[in-house]
């Protein structure tokens, strides 16, 4: 009669050796993938600081800012702080301002329309060509709606074009209530991924 515990004893040696080579040779299968792998992780550890550095930079922006400070400010600071601004009402946002603009600095969109911004941080009252501009800036980024937004007012004719034509104008004082009416709204908002400011 045939030995059957020694007949299990190398059955059991020889699985045990089996499985021992396999799994040796499955991390070895690894290994040429462990240099990619932690050049991804090292990418994605990158982009998520960036991104937080991107979002501390806008809130400095935005946080804290009063119409004092927006007075102090150059049209380039202003415009980052509209940026911050718009996103905060639910806008993704591109900046466009530089010397090419054709007449526009802030290029925003929602679900279903596409807002073509003008924005003028003026001490006196901003004139009737801001209009003409942004009225030439919506053909040329194909917007649906155009703005001009200013810390200061508009002039008697600025004023009769933007109502013609249908440009959105907001000064000081409505300037002043969309940022009390985002402040309270700022830390829901800033969940929402929708901001893309692109510094030119």
């Amino acid at each position: 009669m045939p030995d059957i515990h020694g007949a299990l004893g190398v059955l059991q040696q020889r699985t045990a050796q089996w499985t021992s080579r396999t799994v040796s040779a499955g991390w070895n299968a690894f290994l040429p993938f462990v240099p990619s792998l932690a050049a991804i992780a090292a990418l994605l550890a990158l982009v998520a600081v960036a991104g937080i550095a991107i979002r501390m930079r806008r809130d400095r922006a935005f946080h804290g800012s009063t119409m004092h400070s927006i007075d102090i400010m150059d049209g380039t600071h202003f415009e980052v702080f509209l940026a911050a601004l718009f996103f905060r009402l639910g806008y993704r946002v591109r900046r466009v301002g530089m010397s090419h603009d054709f007449g526009a600095d802030l290029v925003m969109t929602s679900r279903r329309q596409r807002v073509v911004v003008q924005a003028k941080r003026y001490a006196g009252n901003v004139g009737i060509g801001a209009v003409q501009e942004v009225l030439g800036a919506v053909q040329y980024y194909r917007g649906t709606r155009a703005m001009v937004v200013t810390s200061s007012g508009f002039t008697d004719s600025a004023r009769e074009l933007a109502a013609r034509s249908g440009v959105e104008l907001w000064d000081r004082q409505r300037l002043a209530a969309a940022m009390a009416r985002t402040a309270g709204r700022s830390r829901a908002i800033r969940r929402k991924p929708v901001y893309n400011v692109d510094e030119e």
